[in-house]
Formats: structure tokens, sequence, C-alpha cells
């Protein structure tokens, strides 16, 4: 594991987010002008709460979680619902907006009614919102009387501390995926979003260098002629993109085009972008990172290497097809481990960086004080309940609950040596990717069917695991990176004379991490909320659209008249109140680092 250091000064100005997206779309924003704390729920105290010993256990209690990040809605089933009925006698419900059909409008019903959920997992303005209305409780009490989330209570006065109108410091929200790092290190050895091939079809084509995006489609190009489909005679396509994750949050842009950015130095927060050299681009930027983008999916769809169903398929038939190996590239890091396995490294057949020269990628470091989400629980939440969700929060972060959300069941995702340390079995390799069936006496049905909903992290998966003194994450075990010594790593690194990705990149001057910050940013007013939704139809329609044109001229069309429309829907304020808010993001950066 490497580790970065980035300065000294990052603990105390900061707070706390990386605003990047991991995965799943951003949550929706509400705006309510009541002073944070004012409303007497808001603040109420754990002393209703019993303490552990007393907590009661006999009735099953069903907890509704109301969650921005779950792709799925409803009850939890499966190996990890039996885990929480066996220890603690509780059932969640997922109440899930990106999987609801009306994400805004179940939010707006369910804050209008005054209860959002028992838990519940908000993006950081939305939060804020929330709490102002006082749908979320205070939890200062509850934090430092627990076992395990006060082991990061200073990290969770960090995030709270900004929030509008908590003088007192108290304890709203616990600020998701932080780490038991330090806040100036870069602990992975790959980088979030970046071009990722097959090996062995790569190389098999001569390993060709790429200077720019339009060489790395002709790399595609020349892998889906030469594999045309998989082992299993399903088509193969360069490119399946989803739109599930549009129009999320803050967010206006199309969602997979928006990852994308990050190779070329910039993230799309709304209607600007932030570079990774400390500048503000708007989104709209003809020379922009977020056209580029679209132009590289146009491209790439003239030439007959994007998935047709792109446009309709949701998250789970893309996931299907990354499963299949159906699809050449792969953008996010976690979309390995859909397919990687050690043994297919072996036979070189897995996913790996392919350099593209003229990239430069925007990398926040660890999210130290958190990513820009965080867990509450309902102001409604008092007694007996309130203390089993408590407790269940508490585990959650604790290292059994991180163990199980992390690496799975044990003795049958991954075994303990003398040394204490873990190794994978093979059904941990293989059971999220092929969704292999688990034991009766978990509960039985699929690995990646019963895995926890709520798809979030209290705590980063890079964070070292005190059972072990490794990382959470299997990839980091000592035991997996002596299996990982495969064919495939082993002529990457000959090839590129590096040990892995973040190394690399570091030599080609490629890569310079960002300080992670969380801080909690303005919701917008009424009118910014109506121009945004207004512009976000706009934008991901268009967006679309462009990818599917059938000519560069149609494209171009396209854009030029959706920029006009733009200015008929009042974007400049929206772009001015953007660029106000996250100017805090940037100051704080440039603090972090002086």
């Amino acid at each position: 594991m490497r580790k970065r250091k980035l300065v000294k000064g990052l603990l105390a100005v900061l707070c706390v987010l990386s605003l990047a997206v991991t995965g799943c779309s951003k949550g929706n924003n509400a705006v309510n002008n009541t002073p944070a704390g004012t409303n007497s729920q808001s603040g109420t105290d754990s002393s209703t709460t019993p303490v552990s010993g007393e907590i009661d256990h006999s009735k099953t209690l069903t907890l509704e979680v109301y969650d921005v990040a779950a792709n799925y809605q409803g009850m939890q089933s499966g190996w990890f619902a039996k885990v929480i009925k066996d220890k603690f006698n509780l059932e969640l419900n997922i109440i899930a907006p990106q999987a609801s059909g009306n994400g805004e409008a179940l939010y707006q019903t369910r804050t209008a009614a005054g209860k959002l959920g028992d838990i519940i997992l908000l993006d950081n303005s939305p939060l804020q919102d929330c709490i102002k209305a006082g749908l979320i409780a205070d939890i200062s009490s509850d934090v430092q009387n627990s076992t395990n989330l006060n082991q990061y209570y200073d990290q969770y006065k960090t995030y709270n501390a900004g929030l509008e109108g908590n003088s007192e410091g108290k304890i709203y929200g616990m600020p998701c995926q932080i780490t038991n790092t330090s806040p100036t290190t870069y602990s992975d050895t790959e980088v979030y979003i970046s071009p990722m091939l097959p090996w062995d079809y790569y190389t098999e084509i001569g390993s060709p260098e790429m200077k720019n995006l339009e060489d790395l489609l002709d790399v595609l190009q020349k892998i889906q002629t030469a594999h045309p489909a998989n082992d299993a005679g399903d088509a193969n396509y360069a490119f399946s993109l989803w739109p599930d994750w549009d129009k999320g949050g803050t967010q206006i842009t199309m969602e997979t085009a928006t990852q994308l950015t990050k190779m070329y130095g910039y993230e799309v927060n709304g209607s600007i972008m932030l570079g990774n050299n400390g500048d503000i681009k708007e989104v709209i930027d003809d020379d922009g990172a977020y056209y580029k983008m679209l132009k590289f999916f146009f491209d790439a769809n003239q030439r007959g290497l994007v998935d047709p169903d792109s446009g309709t398929q949701n998250w789970d038939t893309a996931c299907t097809k990354m499963k299949n190996k159906q699809v050449l590239l792969f953008w996010y890091s976690w979309q390995r481990g859909f397919w990687n396995t050690p043994d297919r490294a072996n036979e070189r057949n897995a996913y790996i960086y392919t350099p593209v020269e003229d990239m430069n990628f925007y990398q926040p470091s660890d999210s130290y004080y958190g990513d820009g989400r965080a867990f509450a629980l309902g102001a409604h939440m008092e007694g007996n309940d309130r203390a089993r969700a408590i407790e269940f929060l508490d585990w959650l972060i604790s290292p059994e609950g991180l163990q199980f959300i992390h690496d799975g069941i044990p003795d049958w995702s991954y075994t303990k040596g003398e040394d204490g340390k873990y190794t994978l079995t093979e059904d941990g390799l293989y059971g999220l990717m092929e969704n292999r069936t688990v034991p009766d006496e978990w509960g039985g049905g699929g690995f990646d069917d019963g895995n926890s909903k709520i798809n979030q992290w209290p705590l980063h998966s890079v964070s070292i695991n005190p059972n072990t003194k490794e990382p959470y994450n299997s990839n980091y075990w000592s035991s997996y990176l002596e299996a990982n010594k495969t064919t495939m790593t082993k002529e990457w690194s000959e090839k590129y004379g590096a040990a892995n990705q973040v190394a690399l990149l570091e030599s080609t001057g490629q890569l310079k991490p960002v300080p992670n910050v969380n801080i909690i940013l303005p919701s917008d007013t009424t009118d910014v909320a109506l121009i945004r939704s207004q512009c976000a139809s706009l934008i991901c329609d268009t967006s679309w659209r462009m990818v599917f044109a059938g000519s560069e001229e149609e494209f171009q069309s396209m854009w030029t008249e959706m920029k006009t429309m733009l200015e008929g829907l009042d974007w400049k304020q929206l772009v001015d109140f953007d660029k106000a808010k996250f100017q805090k993001v940037i100051e704080a950066r440039q603090a972090a680092v002086k």
C-alpha cells in the first residue's frame, strides 16, 4: 500500500468531503429556512434511550432506511438480512429514491409527512435542509456513549461543525466512508476513474500505445472486431451505458459522461466543473471535459462501439453484461470486481489499466472526513426503538460489521490463517460476480442478492481492520497481493516499469491528488432549484440524443441549440450560484496545502 502526503493543515480547516460520486447518483435537495435546532424533535437527546444492557430485542423491529445510495427498494433479504435478524432481531425496509421511479416526489412526500426514515442516508445539502426542518435527531450523546461510533467522534464533530446554525456543536450526521488513515493519505494503488481493458484482448492486438481518446477508440474497435461476442455468444460492445444515475440531486448531466471527465482533470458539480488545478469551468464550455466525453461517446457510437440498449437499460442489466465480459472498457475501479480474479489474471483474461498519454486524472485523497453523504437518525425515533437503531449503526461501523459489508461471509468468503490474516476463498472471489448460492445456515440464496442493500459504507474499505492489521479491502490483503502476482500483473509491470497504476501515473506526472475536503455547502433556493431541474431535463435529454446523433453536424447542432435554450432558463443564475458555492471548496483545498 502506498501513502501520499499532501501537507499538514488539513485537519483543522476542513471538514470533510470528497464531492466525488462512488458509483451512485447523488440525492435530492429541498429547501427550508427554519434554523437548525429550533424544532424540539431535532434536539431529541439520547437521555430517553436505554443503555445497551437494557435494550429489549424481544420483538422484531423493522427499520425504514431512506437511502439515496441504494439501487434497490424493498425489504433487505438473503444472508445480510439473516445476520442482522439473528443478531438484533431487526429487519430493514430500504426506501430508495433512485429506484423509486420519481425520487424527487418520494423525497417531497416523505418530508412533508414529517418522517423521512428511521435511519436516513442523505447527501450533505439535503441533510442540512432536513435538520432545519426538524426531521433529524441530535445524536451527540448516542455517539459518545457508543462503543464504536465514539472512536470517530472527532471526525463527526468536524463535519457537523460545518452545519449552518450548529453553534453548539451537536452531532446530527455521521459522514459516510470516513477512514482511520489520515487526512493527508491516498491509500489506493489505483485511481477511481481510468480506462481498463481486458489484458488478453489488448495484448492480442499488439498493446498499441495510445496518445489520446481517438487512439483509445481505435484500440477498442480492433478488439470488438476481433471479439464481437463473448464465449456464450452474447454481443460485446466497448461501451454499455445506463441512464439510472442521471439527474440525481444537484447533478444535471448524463452521469456516465460526467464520471469520465475525471480522466481529464475535472469533476462535474451541477452547472460547473472543478479542476484539479483549482479552476472552475462551466459544464457547457465548448473546450470542457464534459463536451469532450459526449464527443467521445458519439464517436464511439459512429463506429458501432456503443451498446444500443444503453439509453433504456438499467444499472442491473448493465452489471449483468459486465459480469459476462460483454463490456470491453471498464472505467470505474470497482467494476473489476464483476470479472477479475487471480485465476483469470493468470490466464491474462482480466481487466487492467491501459495508459492514455494525454489524460490528467482528478483524484481526491482518502476521505478521512467523509465523502459527501451522511447517516442520520429520524427525529421521531425515541426510547427502545431509537436505542436499537443506534445499536445497529454502532455495529455497522464495528470491525465485525465492517467485515460483513466489505468482505462477506466468514469461512465462506474468506478464511482466517494462523497469523490472524484473511485469505479469500473461491466463493469469496466469485460470489459477487456469479451470484453464488450461499449455505443454508446463512439463509441461502445468491450472494449478490443478499448483499447489504444500504450500498454505502460508514468506514471506507482502505481503513485498517484492527483484527488483521490490514485494510478491510481484500485487494490489499497480503494473501491477495501474493496470489495476485499473476501473469497479467507481471507483464504489465515489466511493460510499464511500475509496480501499480498510481506509481506509474506519479512517474508520468498524470496524477496529483487534490485534498479531500468535506464541507457542507448551501442548498438551492426555491428559484435555483426550479432552474436546476429544468436545466437538468434539457441537458440530460440532449446529451443522450447527442451520443446517438446521426452525424457530426447533427451532434454539434444539438449542442448549440441546447446552449441557446439554457440561456432562456436562467442558466447564468445557476452558474453564478454554483460558482459561489464551490469557491468554498477551492479555498478549503488551497488552505489544506499551505
